[in-house]
């Protein structure tokens, strides 16, 4: 097939495509249109054979399925983190910070690279050197999760032309860290005394640390004897309510809490809304760091030799582990128990490894009538 040379007075026609020259440049440009959207590329050659071939290529590569667009080539990591950064600033959603900390695990690994490079075989050497580097496996789940929610954005925003093949983590992720009694009073009394009221709260509620420190007292009906979160205000976004009138420690709680908060509003003049804060009416926004110390120093004696093992890197998490467990031994049903923790699904008691005694003594109890009744038949 012959064609004429391409000039910078208009663009040479063909079966696909178009050649041309702008004014401005010494380089041949092509033009062409897939699925109604113009594409325009330089092929960085003086030479119109060169353009030929690179509009040949385009014209191929639709043919067999293989097209990618221009500037989807050119999407890269942080644009799909980005995507998936205003997702949850538009939605409101709650859990930015562990959002945060997975893109930073991703981040060290896919930093700069294009988004058509992040192929399945490419994810499953992340997930290994993850693995290898101890992580959890829901972790690693969650950093797969928030990279395929990212590409799903980019695709709906046609970013990027399809969502890769992500690698299914088969291993069991049990979650067994919880605190008896005794390991729970030497971790609060390790704490500073404005942390010690919220840290009491998830012991005996099983909420997440940011539902209890956003927490504030127009929420807190003494009357009714109930604390209430709105439909919308926590991470799975169902409301909740908790009768703690029915529980002395923690109707206890709420009201030395509020008055030592009507103590720090006439000392400041200012009114504090939030339930748990700081000696001089601020929010807690965090407690990380008087945390786990105050982890690290319980599981020592005045000599720092280790007398806890069991509390060495025990999270804030495992008090919503802890509680669900003691609702569960005390005889509430699993469905009550999610209903006050505000879990979603049922897997949260295989996730945490949460049995019920009674359900096992139970159980043994009706394997000893079996056998009694087959020796009294013989």
């Amino acid at each position: 097939m012959s064609h004429q040379p391409a000039t910078t007075d208009g663009p040479a026609r063909r079966d696909f495509g178009r050649i041309f020259r702008k004014p401005d440049s010494r380089f041949y440009w092509v033009r062409y249109r897939v699925g109604g959207k113009e594409y325009v590329e330089s092929s960085r050659s003086e030479s119109v054979r060169e353009a030929e071939k690179l509009l040949a290529r385009k014209q191929a590569e639709l043919g067999v399925g293989i097209f990618v667009a221009p500037d989807v080539k050119r999407t890269t990591f942080e644009h799909l983190a980005q995507m998936i950064r205003d997702d949850y600033a538009v939605n409101g959603r709650r859990s930015t910070e562990r959002l945060e900390c997975s893109l930073a695990h991703l981040e060290r690994a896919f930093q700069g690279a294009r988004a058509i490079s992040l192929t399945t075989d490419r994810l499953t050497r992340y997930v290994r050197d993850r693995r290898d580097q101890r992580a959890a496996p829901a972790t690693i789940r969650n950093e797969l999760n928030a990279l395929k929610r990212a590409f799903r954005l980019g695709k709906r925003a046609g970013k990027v032309m399809a969502v890769p093949e992500f690698p299914r983590l088969s291993a069991a992720n049990i979650r067994t860290g919880f605190f008896e009694a005794e390991e729970f009073a030497a971790v609060l009394t390790q704490l500073p005394p404005d942390v010690r009221p919220p840290v009491t709260f998830a012991y005996l509620t099983g909420w997440r640390k940011s539902e209890i420190l956003s927490l504030t007292w127009d929420r807190v009906d003494f009357t009714a004897g109930i604390v209430v979160l709105d439909v919308g205000t926590t991470k799975t976004g169902q409301g909740r309510t908790f009768p703690f009138a029915a529980l002395p420690a923690l109707k206890t709680l709420l009201e030395q809490q509020r008055a030592h908060t009507r103590t720090v509003e006439r000392r400041t003049g200012q009114i504090v809304r939030h339930v748990f804060h700081r000696a001089d009416g601020r929010p807690i926004r965090d407690m990380f760091v008087a945390w786990n110390n105050a982890v690290a120093r319980a599981a020592r004696n005045a000599k720092g030799a280790i007398i806890r093992p069991q509390l060495v890197g025990r999270l804030f998490h495992d008090l919503r582990r802890t509680a669900v467990r003691n609702l569960v031994r005390a005889g509430v049903s699993e469905h009550t128990a999610m209903k006050l923790s505000g879990h979603l699904t049922r897997d949260v008691f295989d996730r945490y490894d949460i049995v019920s005694e009674r359900d096992l003594t139970d159980g043994v109890a009706k394997l000893a009538a079996f056998h009694q009744r087959r020796v009294g038949s013989t």
